[in-house]
């Protein structure tokens, strides 16, 4: 039966006396009627609901009433309407509430049709915050859908009802076996008339982002009992195919919500986390727009690795160029390279125990005489020192933990590259043998120093 609007507002009236002036009807609903109020004393408008009275309100539903509603009361968040007042008068139940101009969100669905998915998701992630306040004060909605989702001047989302659906459900309420809530976005143990707990406004906030993704309801029927069979049996559309657009971590979250077995399904405080990322701006690329930047990434890696091996072939071939050019342009004559001591001329030997350059008890290990040049001008190394003869005298320099390098530089104003032999000591160069090696000294001294490293990488301290 249809309630009386003009009646019902005559009795409110009467009810609340000059407390506030009650208005127009801004709403009504299978159990209630909103009512625009003024408060004279606080000069503000507010919203007055009081539930019809053909309920047949008794002193148990009185009592139930008030009690919900002084816990709703207490819980105070953005995105819940404040509750003002809750009184029982003249038989009327009623609930005064802050007055939210704009509209609700069923009115936007129904005048726009599906929204944006960054929208969706925003409105979700709000509606889901205030879900985990009033969860964690141990109130359940149990009647969340758009109509019960009013949007500010701003277009943020409040939710209002908390709590008034038990106390509005029909005779032999919260009986096993009976349902509350609206058929279209109950849980599927709601539709079997189980206990509910808050992850059954969880599911119903799955139905309500459905809606706002696709402009229409998971399950529908042609009556009551068709509706609930499928809730309660039928597997949920996926939003991937009704609306292929839709950003693949949404699509997920919503059939996480919708599943029938309510263990699976996250509690109001863990959505609040999986919305907050599903609203980043990666999250929210449709799934073609993902596909590319996935695309576009890998082509980018496949670009950056063309390029540096390009690059790093290049600067190997311009070393090779340059040491080719180096060993190449000047060839001399080929230097002596003595590895094998019993190889070494016994002259050799003799002059250097002669001048000192060679102690007594040591052995020539490796010698290296450059080309074009005559024993004097030798170079050899013993089991712990490099010597280097000369005209000028042998300098004798300590190998403990150094090694040969061969390095190559340029004089100032040449143009003709030359090579230093060089004891070195980790990055630190030690002492300089020779400074102007000519090309083919230099490869064919690298070469050797490569195939006898072991030999010469000086005794352990």
């Amino acid at each position: 039966m249809a309630i009386d609007l003009e009646a019902l507002r005559e009795r409110l009236q009467a009810a609340v006396g000059d407390s506030l002036q009650v208005g127009e009807v801004l709403g009504t609903g299978g159990f209630a009627a909103v009512f625009r109020a003024r408060d004279p004393y606080l000069e503000r408008d507010v919203a007055i609901k009081v539930l019809d009275p053909s309920l047949g309100l008794d002193r148990d539903l009185e009592e139930q009433f008030l009690h919900e509603a002084r816990i709703v009361a207490g819980v105070e968040h953005p995105h819940i309407v404040p509750l003002y007042d809750a009184d029982s008068r003249e038989g009327l139940l009623y609930l005064v509430m802050r007055l939210l101009p704009g509209q609700s969100l069923a009115d936007r669905i129904r005048a726009e049709g599906p929204l944006p998915a960054a929208e969706a998701a925003r409105l979700a992630h709000e509606v889901a915050m205030a879900l985990a306040a009033a969860h964690e004060r141990g109130v359940v909605h149990r009647d969340i859908k758009p109509d019960n989702i009013l949007l500010d001047a701003s277009g943020h989302a409040t939710v209002t009802d908390f709590g008034i659906s038990r106390v509005t459900s029909r005779p032999d309420r919260d009986a096993a076996g009976t349902t509350s809530g609206t058929p279209g976005y109950m849980s599927p143990e709601q539709a079997l008339g189980e206990g509910v707990d808050g992850r059954a406004d969880t599911y119903a906030l799955g139905v309500v982002l459905f809606e706002m993704l696709t402009g229409t309801l998971p399950f529908t029927g042609r009556n009551f009992a068709e509706l609930m069979a499928r809730v309660i049996s039928a597997p949920p559309p996926k939003i991937a195919t009704l609306a292929p657009k839709t950003p693949t971590a949404l699509a997920t979250l919503v059939d996480r919500l919708l599943v029938k077995e309510r263990d699976q399904r996250p509690d109001a405080a863990e959505l609040v986390t999986l919305l907050a990322a599903a609203r980043a701006p990666e999250a929210l690329l449709t799934p073609s727009q993902a596909r590319w930047r996935k695309r576009r990434r890998r082509l980018a890696l496949v670009g950056v690795g063309v390029v540096s091996a390009g690059l790093v072939l290049f600067l190997v071939g311009r070393v090779a160029i340059s040491l080719a050019r180096f060993a190449l342009a000047d060839p001399g004559e080929e230097p002596t390279i003595i590895t094998d001591p019993a190889l070494v001329p016994a002259a050799l030997v003799a002059d250097a125990r002669r001048d000192g350059s060679l102690r007594e008890g040591e052995t020539m290990r490796f010698v290296f005489i450059p080309g074009g040049r005559t024993l004097a001008d030798a170079a050899f190394v013993t089991d712990s020192f490099i010597v280097r003869r000369s005209s000028a005298g042998a300098r004798r320099v300590l190998f403990k933990g150094r090694s040969l390098n061969v390095n190559r530089t340029k004089r100032p104003g040449e143009a003709r590259l030359r090579g230093l032999l060089v004891i070195t000591s980790g990055k630190q160069s030690a002492d300089t043998l020779y400074d102007d090696l000519g090309g083919l000294d230099v490869t064919r001294l690298l070469l050797s120093l490569f195939a006898n490293r072991d030999k010469l990488k000086g005794p352990t301290p």
